[in-house]
């Protein structure tokens, strides 16, 4: 009986332990599978969007070909200078680029460019902004954290050059150059908010952070603030700039994509009549929506500096689109690639504006080419007819 006992105590023991490996086995298995079916998932997901938004994975021509306005059209100067990326331009780099598509640079590399931080180019508010000649031919704005600086990364952008647009000894921009800056900028926050993975809300759009470079492309720089989007309640401090802030980022702490989609429109409203929120550019905005419907008669807040030089058309277009971005409630706002479809078309409307003037033009220089020809064939003849006179006169025998 007692081996019997001993037997039976044994093989239960050998049934348990069994049962407890079946089921390690069996959640080990799971875990396995869940874990293999979520990176199918994110990888999945990251296809989907390569297929949607194409990032080109050398670095220096990440350029994100993002909305159906962006894709196959070029920039206002692709024409000229073609090859240049959205973000940076020189030779390709295959090295250390992140998840997002945005190229990193090692430490050393960046002290070289700069002669070991001797190119000064500026000071901004986090820190002094050195101008960095790449070995591969590439051209940054590198911007060093001070030490007393609470607030942001280390963050760089192209373009060397900062255009002081509204500066009151600055010659004033020609209306034509506005609407490519309008759409360089839309673009650029366009890969922010739906080619950077993760998304990325830059949280600072302003003037100065925009910056030119010789060719006077558009970039969007200063990503100190730049963030993930975040739509928590009870966030940290307000940070931005007085006058470009999303109101309701201020009321709900809540930060999103929509929050730099205002900030555009308050942008767009400076280009349009010339003036900073500083110089009550909003209150200027709100007296002049009183007047338009919304979509027209925005001509009256037209910088006075372009002395009448804009189509009016155009202008009234980029009003609209920016007096929808300025919107007190987020979600009436346009997403970043429905703006950068509407100033597309406004851009077409432009090209084929001047094409128009152009062939006007040389229409009429053509007109005025032939009218001197035949003035000249005019002249001839009167002469030849003068001279055949002369002779027949001469001819003529003496009284």
């Amino acid at each position: 009986m007692g081996r019997m006992k001993g037997v039976s105590e044994g093989l239960i023991i050998g049934i348990t332990i069994g049962v407890v490996i079946g089921v390690l086995l069996a959640v080990g298995i799971l875990l396995c599978l869940r874990y293999r079916r979520s990176q199918a998932q994110i990888r999945s997901s990251s296809s989907r969007r390569a297929s949607t938004v194409p990032i080109r994975t050398n670095g220096v021509n990440a350029c994100a070909m993002l909305s159906n306005s962006t894709t196959g059209q070029e920039s206002p100067r692709e024409l000229e200078e073609r090859g240049s990326s959205l973000w940076i331009e020189g030779p390709g780099r295959k090295s250390m680029i992140s998840a997002s598509g945005i190229p990193k640079y090692a430490y050393k590399e960046l002290q070289k460019g700069t002669s070991n931080f001797t190119t000064l180019l500026g000071q901004g508010a986090f820190g002094p902004v050195y101008k960095a000649d790449l070995s591969s031919g590439e051209i940054l704005a590198v911007k060093v954290l001070s030490n007393n600086s609470k607030q942001g990364l280390t963050s760089w952008a192209t373009a060397p050059q900062e255009s002081g647009e509204f500066g009151e000894n600055s010659a004033p921009l020609k209306w034509d150059l506005r609407v490519n800056i309008a759409l360089d900028v839309a673009r650029g926050l366009e890969y922010l908010h739906d080619g950077a993975v993760p998304p990325v809300v830059h949280r600072d759009i302003k003037s100065p952070n925009i910056l030119l470079d010789q060719a006077m492309h558009a970039r969007v720089a200063d990503f100190g603030l730049s963030r993930e989007e975040m739509v928590t309640r009870n966030g940290a401090n307000i940070r931005g700039t007085y006058g470009y802030l999303d109101p309701e980022y201020v009321s709900t702490r809540s930060f999103t994509k929509k929050s730099d989609v205002y900030s555009y429109g308050v942008l767009l409203f400076e280009l349009i009549a010339g003036r900073n929120p500083q110089q009550g550019l909003m209150e200027y905005v709100e007296l002049a929506a009183i007047n338009a419907d919304g979509k027209t008669g925005w001509e009256e807040i037209a910088d006075s500096r372009l002395e009448g030089t804009f189509d009016v058309v155009e202008l009234n277009d980029m009003a609209a689109v920016a007096y929808r971005c300025v919107s007190r409630v987020s979600r009436k706002r346009p997403a970043m690639r429905d703006v950068v479809q509407a100033l597309t078309r406004v851009l077409k409307h432009s090209r084929s504006r001047k094409h128009q003037s152009n062939r006007h033009t040389q229409a009429r220089a053509d007109d005025e080419s032939v009218d001197l020809e035949a003035s000249e064939v005019h002249s001839s003849f009167s002469g030849l007819q003068r001279e055949e006179s002369v002779g027949s006169v001469s001819d003529l025998p003496d009284v």
